[in-house]
C-alpha cells in the first residue's frame, strides 16, 4: 500500500470515529457543566437560608424592642422614671444601642439617653420614618449609612396603653449594625464569592468582600436585585438563579431573612466555580477517547494490511 493511501486510510478510519465521538464529548461536557452549576446553586441555596435564619435569630433577640414597647411598667412610667429604664437597657447591650428615645404623639422626643443625650429635644414629626409609623400603625425602621461608620438601624414602634386605639408616643430606637457585619463577613468565609444582606432598598449592610465597608450604602449588584424582585413578585422566600454579568455568567442565591425586607445574598462568578480536580478529569476522558481512536486508526490499518492487502485470502 502506497504511502499516502496509508495516511488517508488511517485520516479516514479516525474521522469516522472521531466526529461522533467529539460530539457526544460536547455533550457531555455541557451536561457536566450544568449539572455543576446546579451543585453550585443548591450549595449556595444551603449558605443563603442559613445565613438568613442566624441573622433573623441575631436581630429576634439582640435587636428588638417590642417587649419594652409592651411593657406596663414602662408604658405607665413618668419621663424620668421612662430615661432610667432605656439607660438600664443601653447598658444591657451598649454594642448595639447607641440611642433610646421615647417620642410624643406628635412626635418630639420627651425622653432620650444614649450618645446624643446632651442635644436638645428634636422633632421627628417631619421624618418619612414617622409619617410611615404613624399612619400604618406598626413597627418600622430604616437603615442610616455613615461614612466612616457602621450602617444604623433606626426603629420606631408606637405605643399603646391596654385597650388605646391611639398611640400614646412611639419608642426610638438607633441600633448599630456592626454586629450583624461581622457575622456575616465570618458566615461568608465558606462562600463560592461574595455573601451579604441587603436592605429593602437594595443597598448593601454587610458583606463578606468588604464592599459595603469601602462603599457604604453600595446598591446590590444588577442580578442580586432581580433576583430580589422576582422572588417577592413570586412570594418566595428564596431564589437560585444563573445570570449575566459583562458577559461572564453569574450564580445569585438570595433568601429572606424572616419578619423583616431583607435579604441575604450570594453572588460568585460560574467560571471561577468550576471545580478543577472534576475539569481535568473531563477533558482526560476526552484526551483519552480521542487518543484510542487515533491507535485504533493505526491498528485498522496494520490488520487491513496483514488481512486484506498481502495476507489472508478466502
Amino acid at each position: 500500500m502506497r504511502i499516502g493511501a496509508k495516511y488517508k486510510f488511517m485520516s479516514a478510519v479516525a474521522f469516522m470515529f472521531l466526529l461522533p465521538f467529539l460530539i457526544l464529548s460536547m455533550h457531555f461536557a455541557r451536561g457536566y457543566r450544568e449539572l455543576e452549576k446546579m451543585d453550585a446553586l443548591g450549595r449556595m441555596g444551603l449558605r443563603t437560608r442559613g445565613a438568613a435564619n442566624e441573622a433573623a435569630g441575631l436581630l429576634t433577640y439582640g435587636y428588638d424592642v417590642s417587649d419594652l414597647a409592651r411593657s406596663r411598667s414602662f408604658l405607665s412610667a413618668s419621663a424620668e422614671e421612662r430615661k432610667k429604664i432605656l439607660e438600664g437597657r443601653i447598658k444591657t447591650a451598649p454594642g448595639i444601642f447607641s440611642e433610646l428615645a421615647v417620642l410624643s404623639p406628635s412626635g418630639k422626643e420627651i425622653a432620650r439617653t444614649g450618645a446624643s443625650s446632651g442635644q436638645g429635644n428634636r422633632d421627628h414629626s417631619g421624618t418619612e420614618l414617622f409619617r410611615k409609623v404613624s399612619a400604618g400603625r406598626v413597627p418600622a425602621g430604616t437603615v442610616e449609612y455613615g461614612k466612616y461608620t457602621p450602617p444604623v438601624l433606626v426603629m420606631l414602634t408606637p405605643l399603646f396603653k391596654a385597650g388605646g386605639e391611639r398611640a400614646e408616643g412611639y419608642l426610638l430606637a438607633r441600633m448599630s449594625l456592626a454586629r450583624l457585619g461581622e457575622a456575616v463577613r465570618s458566615m461568608g468565609r465558606s462562600s463560592y464569592g461574595d455573601l451579604g444582606v441587603l436592605d429593602a432598598g437594595g443597598r448593601v449592610i454587610g458583606d463578606s468582600m468588604g464592599y459595603s465597608i469601602m462603599s457604604p450604602g453600595i446598591k446590590a449588584p444588577g442580578e442580586v436585585l432581580r433576583a430580589v424582585g422576582t422572588a417577592s413578585a413570586r412570594g418566595l422566600e428564596d431564589l437560585r438563579t444563573g445570570g449575566g454579568s459583562n458577559g461572564r455568567p453569574l450564580l445569585v442565591s438570595v433568601s429572606r431573612i424572616s419578619g423583616t425586607g431583607w435579604w441575604v445574598f450570594e453572588t460568585a462568578d460560574a467560571e471561577a466555580r468550576v471545580n478543577r480536580a472534576y475539569s481535568f478529569w473531563v477533558r482526560r476522558v476526552i484526551l483519552i477517547g480521542v487518543a484510542l481512536i487515533i491507535f485504533f486508526s493505526f491498528a485498522s490499518y496494520r490488520l487491513a494490511v496483514r488481512w486484506l492487502a498481502g495476507g489472508t485470502h478466502v
